[in-house]
C-alpha cells in the first residue's frame, strides 16, 4: 500500500482555449516517516535569501508548497543553493501551489515583494 495518495486538478479557460487536467490517486512511497513544515518570509535580494531547513530529515522526498500572498504579482522562487547562491527552479505567483519531488541538496527561497510568505512541507525520502 502506498504511503501517500494525492490528487491534482487543473482547469484552463482563456478565450476559446479550454483544457482540464486531472491526476487522481497519485501515489508515492517514503523511505522514512518524517516531515518538516515551515512558513518562511524570504527577502527580495541575495542577502535576503532564506534557507529551507531540512536538518530534521534523513533525506528529502515529496514537497507541497504554496505562496500565501493574495497579490497575484508577488512571486516566491525556491531551489537549490550552489556555492551559496540560489538557483531557482520553482516560481509561484500569489496563491499558487506546487507539488514535486526534491533532489538531494540544500534549498532556499527568495521573493520579489517584501513580506511575501511561502509555506512548504517536505516529506522524508
Amino acid at each position: 500500500m502506498p504511503d501517500i495518495v494525492y490528487t491534482v486538478n487543473a482547469t484552463l479557460a482563456k478565450g476559446a482555449l479550454s483544457q482540464s487536467f486531472a491526476a487522481a490517486g497519485v501515489t508515492a512511497n517514503c523511505a522514512a516517516s518524517g516531515l518538516a513544515t515551515q512558513t518562511i518570509v524570504p527577502g527580495t535580494n541575495a542577502a535576503g535569501t532564506v534557507a529551507i531547513s531540512t536538518a530534521t530529515l534523513s533525506s528529502v522526498g515529496l514537497y507541497f508548497a504554496r505562496n500565501l500572498s493574495t497579490v497575484s504579482t508577488a512571486t516566491v522562487s525556491f531551489g537549490q543553493l550552489s556555492a551559496g547562491a540560489l538557483v531557482p527552479c520553482v516560481s509561484l505567483r500569489g496563491g499558487e501551489a506546487s507539488v514535486g519531488r526534491l533532489a538531494a541538496g540544500s534549498y532556499a527561497a527568495q521573493s520579489n515583494l517584501a513580506g511575501t510568505s511561502l509555506v512548504i512541507t517536505i516529506i522524508e525520502g
